[in-house]
């Protein structure tokens, strides 16, 4: 009685477990799931450019100030 309890135990659970995926990835394939997840990398990707440009021009400032100082070129 022990085995067949715990074997049941373990199809309902590996039941649940497949369901619940299974609808992860129905939902992740859908037309709706993909436009979602390619908003979301175009998102990240457009903050990732921006903070790029950002940092970039912050930098090149800052080197043009060395460089100007160095060379004397701001009296």
């Amino acid at each position: 009685m022990g085995k067949r309890l715990f074997w049941f135990a373990v199809g309902v659970g590996l039941t649940a477990l497949i369901v619940v995926k299974g609808r992860e990835y129905y939902q992740r394939y859908t037309p709706k799931g993909v436009a979602d997840s390619i908003e979301k990398t175009r998102s990240g990707l457009v903050d990732w450019v921006g903070e790029f440009i950002t940092t970039m021009g912050e930098a090149m400032d800052a080197r043009e100030g060395e460089l100007r100082e160095a060379l004397g070129l701001d009296e």
